[in-house]
């Protein structure tokens, strides 16, 4: 035991002294993977040969293995040239992949209304590219594609070279910003196009969404060396898609279109909102339990007795209450108008619309709905407010107060 204990702990204290490393060939391609975005993160490779119990040469040949596996995966399709294989000299190179020329005449910034959405208004920050800028990017795309391209022949699998694989990432990189830059300056076409279109979709961002995707195929497509405009093979493309797409959403649209749709849009929904129902009727018990604080016991239970606040009671008649407590109904109606006049005042104070009789009958009707529903719904709301708990009288004060007073 002691002996496997030494022999295993230099794997865990100094990976790069292991005895006996994790087999790097047997790891899990999902493990692999994790090591290499790790690293990409800013891990270190001493800490990764930590947690993965590797050494540092086996979790450099990780990133290198999916590094590599990565760089044969990338998008590296070009419009060849014939220029691209006669550039020798790197002054040339240089001329091809420097910035583009400037446009010597001098662009006005358009006004543009206020109401115009933020992303239409970016579009116009962007300048428009000449016909000499338009050639010069798009020979700069395929040459760094077409250079990149060629060095990723040269890579070996097996034992990948980090400083190859550097270079190729870095004009990919480029490849895809000169892209970006072409994509950005075309931006406007797709939406004046699809404006045309307007009303034949229901959403015009959606349009414009589905024609910036035919735009950015259209820039890796387009050969520049046919003196054609980029312009004219975009607009093509768009119209070409919104061709296809507009009407397979029609066709969608249509086969699930009944007799009665316009009859369902123009009725009025006359439904209610069950939980807006339900948070109404809840801030209504709020308001009402807040201001019953201002009744003492006695006023208290006999609102409770008259309205049936109390879950599960159903109003009671002034006789009825008077029986209850060991008065007669003439002096519970005299309680009930001083409770109700204190009720009166609390709500006026809390911004509550207090529509409710001071003057007491000698019965009530029965309430036409739950219980619940605090003074019959005659309580309403007129100022939103936080709800606060109050006080809910219970079964168990009917009977126990006597005396008139």
């Amino acid at each position: 035991m002691f002996t496997d204990y030494m022999l295993t702990r230099p794997n865990l204290e100094r990976p790069e002294m292991a005895n006996f490393p994790l087999d790097q060939s047997h790891l899990p391609t999902e493990m692999k993977q994790q090591v290499y975005q790790e690293h990409r993160r800013g891990e270190s490779v001493d800490t990764l040969a930590r947690q993965f119990r590797q050494t540092r040469s086996g979790i450099r040949g990780i990133i290198n293995e999916v590094r590599a596996a990565r760089i044969l995966e990338l998008p590296l399709d070009y419009m060849d040239n014939d220029q691209f294989s006669g550039l020798g000299s790197e002054k040339r190179a240089q001329d091809l992949l420097g910035s583009p020329p400037e446009n010597d005449l001098v662009m006005k910034k358009p006004r543009l209304p206020s109401s115009l959405p933020a992303y239409m208004a970016s579009l116009y920050e962007v300048p428009l590219l000449t016909r000499e800028q338009e050639s010069h990017l798009f020979r700069k795309m395929n040459y760094l594609k077409y250079q990149a391209s060629k060095l990723r022949e040269k890579l070996d699998l097996d034992q990948p070279k980090p400083r190859l694989m550097d270079r190729i990432e870095s004009l990919y990189e480029k490849s895809v910003a000169t892209k970006n830059q072409i994509i950005s300056a075309n931006l406007r076409l797709v939406v004046s196009i699809a404006k045309r279109y307007v009303g034949r979709a229901e959403d015009f961002f959606e349009l414009v969404s589905d024609g910036n995707l035919s735009l950015i195929r259209a820039v890796v497509k387009f050969d520049v060396s046919r003196g054609n405009r980029f312009s004219t093979y975009a607009t093509w493309a768009v119209l070409q898609n919104f061709a296809r797409s507009i009407p397979a959403v029609l066709r969608q649209r249509d086969r699930f279109r009944t007799s009665h749709s316009e009859m369902f849009c123009a009725t009025v929904d006359l439904r209610t909102d069950q939980y807006e129902q339900e948070s109404e009727q809840f801030q209504r018990e709020s308001q009402v339990k807040k201001i019953l604080c201002c009744l003492d016991e006695r006023e208290l239970q006999i609102v409770a007795g008259r309205f049936g606040l109390t879950r599960g009671q159903t109003p009671l008649t002034l006789k009825q209450v008077g029986v209850a407590m060991g008065v007669s109904k003439e002096r519970i109606r005299q309680i009930q108008t001083r409770a109700m006049g204190k009720l009166r005042k609390a709500a006026e104070s809390d911004g509550i619309d207090f529509d409710m009789p001071i003057s007491g009958t000698a019965s009530l009707p029965p309430p036409q709905h739950d219980p619940e529903n605090l003074f019959r719904n005659r309580v309403m709301v007129q100022k939103e407010r936080s709800p606060q708990p109050g006080l809910e009288p219970s079964s168990s004060h009917w009977g126990t107060t006597r005396g008139g007073q």
